[in-house]
């Protein structure tokens, strides 16, 4: 069976993880019994690997019109069919969490972002047009693919409550950690509490919805409790003036010698962030998975994350979930992980077990599943 992959909208670090690890999985399940096309535009062309030659990179557009959600569409409704007829689809599997436009080929559709159900992070009337065609597209899909392949409990519920109905068929299809970040934690001992300094890290791309203040201000309070924390961020800024208001933040809470801003690191140094921490903490108010968390957990460093989107399913068991916006909360939760061996090394214990769940030799199953049982009509 010929599968065609819409791998237009992979943009991102995330999507490609997403895509990535699942294609890999695929693409050795069904050697010998599906080809592959993943259709790509000009800017993304990295996401291309050696899958063997049952997989097929296609080049369709060319970089600006992939990488606008406009013009993307545009090119989708009006030349996507023609390229799946020549490829002889039987089905198409979507990366935009909605049917791909002007398509009459069965699709099943990958479910990743939750933005458009968060009003509060939509800027202006462009993003408020935006976040309206999605959830109009989202209700769409639940109630016409052919299956729905969510990376989240969470964004099961919420795609059902936005269109009032159950897919036809559907599945949480988690999101795994890179196979290099597990051999790197196994190949030496892992460090104890005593080894690690009492540090916090967050990683993440650094963007008003990931609300870096609120563990700023967390980290303000454990300092007045006599808690001698550190603070690490790790990743690059999305926004110029976010970063801008966050280091002045630091600076009239008078953290400057406990916070570092580690920017966008290589994975090396990523890993001995994750390794050399006793707790990760995000408290992001709109989180598409949360893999970072996981990542932390893979070196048996405990989480602390709010209960909003997905991180309370995925990072949740490793860890403590508070909730958003609740400072004390978090600090509470960060204070014994950071003070105290007995409790950071139970939570380091359910940290490296949660971790296991996110192998990505586990995790693609549903999607085979129903490719192989799928018969065109």
């Amino acid at each position: 069976m010929r599968i065609a992959v819409d791998a237009l909208p992979i943009n991102n670090f995330s999507g490609r993880n997403v895509l990535g690890g699942h294609l890999r999985n695929l693409a050795a399940a069904g050697k010998g019994r599906h080809r592959y096309h993943v259709l790509h535009h000009a800017g993304n062309g990295d996401i291309r690997r050696d899958l063997g030659d049952h997989v097929e990179w296609v080049q369709c557009v060319d970089a600006a019109t992939g990488s606008h959600w406009a013009r993307r569409l545009w090119w989708q409704r009006t030349r996507m069919q023609k390229q799946l007829d020549a490829i002889g689809a039987d089905l198409l599997l979507s990366t935009s969490g909605a049917l791909v436009p002007g398509v009459t080929t069965p699709q099943m559709v990958l479910v990743q972002n939750p933005w458009c159900f968060f009003p509060q992070f939509h800027a202006g009337p462009a993003d408020r047009l935006k976040a309206r065609l999605q959830r109009h597209g989202y209700a769409k899909a639940q109630r016409k693919a052919a299956a729905m392949l969510y990376l989240s409990d969470y964004m099961a519920r919420i795609y059902a409550e936005n269109s009032g109905a159950m897919p036809q068929q559907g599945a949480t299809v988690l999101v795994g950690v890179d196979d290099r970040m597990f051999a790197a934690a196994a190949a030496a001992p892992l460090p104890g509490f005593a080894e690690r300094a009492p540090k916090i890290v967050l990683v993440s791309v650094m963007t008003p919805h990931k609300s870096v203040e609120d563990v700023i201000d967390a980290l303000a309070l454990l300092h007045s409790r006599g808690v001698d924390a550190r603070l690490a961020l790790v990743g690059p800024w999305s926004d110029a003036a976010y970063r801008a208001s966050i280091e002045a933040r630091i600076a009239r809470l008078g953290l400057a010698s406990a916070v570092e801003i580690a920017g966008k690191v290589t994975d090396d140094v990523l890993m001995d962030h994750y390794r050399r921490a006793r707790v990760f903490c995000l408290l992001s108010r709109c989180e598409s998975f949360g893999i970072p968390a996981v990542e932390a957990q893979v070196f048996g460093t405990p989480c602390v994350v709010a209960n909003v989107c997905a991180p309370p399913e995925i990072a949740g068991p490793g860890g403590a979930v508070v909730p958003a916006g609740a400072i004390a909360l978090a600090a509470d939760a960060l204070q014994p992980l950071l003070s105290d061996a007995d409790a950071w090394g139970a939570a380091s214990s359910r940290a490296l077990q949660n971790a296991e769940r996110f192998r990505w030799e586990r995790l693609s199953g549903p999607i085979s599943d129903f490719i192989d049982r799928w018969r065109p009509a």
